[in-house]
């Protein structure tokens, strides 16, 4: 016997449903974390932005890409290793930044507000001086 049309429709609806749930449970810990921010990513040559959320951690930034079910960060950066270049203000208010940068040879570009860009160089200046080791 063949399912009815209502029941086809009700079991997509639940589907929806719970899909729009885990997407905004695991939007609410991203963002909830200390750190957080809200940081788009495109790459060299791309042609448009991917909305994410970017977390400071103690030696690294994870980006999150924003439209995603997955807990696991897409970008992992080490402080160390990632290069800012010269701000672009963008927008009327000039608030929102363009940011383009490099890690390990890889060229990409950031955007976030100027509060965050802030913060972003700070948290890349403030690292602790890498010692050379006697052995």
């Amino acid at each position: 016997m063949s399912m009815p049309v209502w029941g086809i429709v009700g079991a997509i609806a639940l589907v929806v449903i719970i899909l729009a749930g885990l997407f905004l449970t695991r939007l609410r810990h991203l963002a909830g974390r200390v750190g957080a921010f809200e940081c788009a990513l495109r790459p060299t040559g791309g042609r448009h932005w991917i909305s994410g959320i970017a977390i400071f951690g103690d030696d690294d930034l994870e980006w999150h890409r924003l439209v995603s079910l997955s807990l696991r960060p897409r970008q992992r950066l080490l402080r160390e290793d990632l290069e800012l270049g010269p701000v672009h203000h963008r927008g009327e208010g000039g608030h929102v930044v363009d940011v383009p940068c490099r890690y390990r040879g890889e060229r990409f570009e950031l955007a976030m507000v100027e509060d965050s860009h802030s913060a972003l160089v700070a948290w890349i200046e403030s690292a602790a001086p890498s010692q050379p080791t006697l052995f």
